[in-house]
């Protein structure tokens, strides 16, 4: 559950986070989106995601 609060805080603090910029902020520049998934799905009541969640208009996340 720790992971999740570090995504929170992060959305919290940098609203309009990709994926792979909360995934790099958590597991450092190796970080891939699927190393923040889960999590992300954990918090899922407390954040909106926005985009189409492809090149060119990645899943965005904000603060409900």
């Amino acid at each position: 559950m720790i992971k999740a609060d570090v995504l929170k805080y992060l959305i919290e603090m940098g609203p309009g986070r990709t994926q792979l910029e909360l995934a790099q902020a958590v597991h450092g520049s190796t970080g891939l989106t699927q190393n923040v998934n889960q999590d992300l799905a954990l918090i899922d009541g407390t954040v909106s995601r926005r985009g189409e969640g492809r090149k060119g208009d990645p899943f965005r996340y904000y603060p409900k």
